[in-house]
């Protein structure tokens, strides 16, 4: 009987190595952000160095995460990925300046770049035949779980105990729930003797997407350009709030708060932008939560007011908008891509947008430095969400019928 559901405990599974891959590595990161820029030696310009050390990490590693799934499959890949996020919180938890913060950096990137979502776009894609909108809507909370729980439960270790203390707490509970994950998961539903989960009569979902004429290479660069530009608004979005509010005024408690505020909203967000994929179809789902997005990162240009409930607001509305840096990124991959390159397309998607990661954690230091401010780079991802959802829009359109 257990085994016949065993679709759910992939979910949990999923769920699990986004909350320690995606989500201590990334998401929740940004809480440590304030006092890993007050140790002297670091800086602003230097945090962004470690923030950037860990996206080009991932990036470069995605380009082979093909083969490496193709070696490892997913059950052990996965496994070897949450060991060196945990050990990448181990190495910060001995790091005292820049060189030993990089080093910590690499760890968590290839953590990060092993384990996020490739691994789980491939799990579902090979466990459920439809509904995959909602399935990856709701595994891809694990980060934003983890960006609810972590920031508050951080700051409290470090005021109580340390910096090194809170990043030791981290490297056990990905240790932990890797080990979970690792004993609990299976590759494919055959190795379980079953099928791919069709889901309960009357309630399948049969929303799909196919394509309608032939994409040139040109086109197709164009595409990937898109999903660069949501690599850089979803990486800078919650990366950058907290350092964002405190240099505006804030204190460090007010600034974790929203970081907690928009994780608690993005992990609500990725369960119903998944829905909305599944219900609305791709493109009328994307228009919505870029809309929300580009509102969100407009209210945070008006950080300098001081205001907390503009920042509050702020923080709500990009987390719902970041959702499409999971949800989005991992359907358009699926709905963009034809059986034979399926697996190659959604690396490619995934190197894309870790490449706007890259973009993302880099600039906003230097930017802070030069102009003395962090507001100037939140305006820029006004522009970069819009330039996303034109491009993402029209090659639906153009290219793409959901029936």
């Amino acid at each position: 009987m257990f085994s016949r559901h065993y679709e759910k405990v992939i979910i949990g599974c999923c769920f699990l190595s986004i909350f320690v891959n995606v989500g201590l590595a990334s998401t929740a990161f940004s809480v440590h952000q304030p006092y890993i820029v007050a140790i002297p030696g670091v800086g602003d310009t230097g945090g962004s160095l470690v923030l950037s050390a860990r996206t080009l990490t991932s990036l470069l590693i995605m380009l082979v995460v093909d083969r490496y799934y193709r070696l490892l499959d997913v059950r052990r890949g996965v496994f070897v990925a949450a060991l060196c996020t945990a050990a990448g919180f181990t190495a910060y938890s001995f790091a005292f300046n820049l060189p030993s913060f990089l080093a910590g950096a690499v760890l968590l990137g290839l953590g990060y770049g092993l384990g996020g979502m490739v691994s789980v776009t491939y799990l579902v894609n090979r466990w459920f035949s439809n509904g995959i909108g909602t399935v990856v809507g709701f595994v891809s909370m694990g980060s934003g779980l983890a960006s609810i729980i972590m920031p508050l439960v951080v700051v409290r270790v470090i005021e109580a105990f340390s910096l090194s203390v809170a990043f030791r707490v981290e490297a056990l509970v990905a240790l932990a729930l890797g080990v979970l994950v690792f004993a609990l998961l299976r590759n494919r539903p055959s190795d379980m003797g079953l099928k791919p989960y069709e889901g309960k009569p009357g309630k399948t979902r049969t929303r799909k997407a196919t394509q309608v004429g032939t994409v040139s290479k040109g086109e197709h660069a164009v595409l990937l350009v898109a999903m660069v530009c949501v690599g850089v608004f979803s990486c800078c979005g919650m990366t950058y709030m907290s350092v964002l509010a405190t240099s505006s005024g804030f204190d460090t408690v007010f600034a974790a708060t929203l970081v907690s505020i928009a994780g608690a909203t993005l992990t609500g967000a990725k369960f119903v932008c998944g829905e909305l994929f599944d219900h609305l179809g791709a493109p009328r789902a994307s228009a919505v939560m870029f809309a929300l997005a580009m509102v969100g990162f407009t209210l945070c240009c008006f950080a300098g007011l001081g205001n907390p409930v503009i920042m509050v607001c702020g923080a709500l509305f990009v987390g719902m908008g970041l959702s499409l840096g999971t949800v989005g990124i991992s359907v358009w991959s699926l709905d963009l891509s034809n059986p034979a390159t399926r697996e190659r397309e959604v690396k490619n998607f995934q190197v894309a947008y870790a490449s706007g990661g890259f973009i993302a954690n880099t600039l906003p230091g230097i930017v802070k430095d030069l102009v003395g401010t962090y507001v100037v780079s939140y305006a820029a991802m006004v522009a970069v969400t819009a330039v996303a959802a034109i491009i993402v829009l029209r090659f639906y359109r153009k290219y793409v019928k959901n029936v």
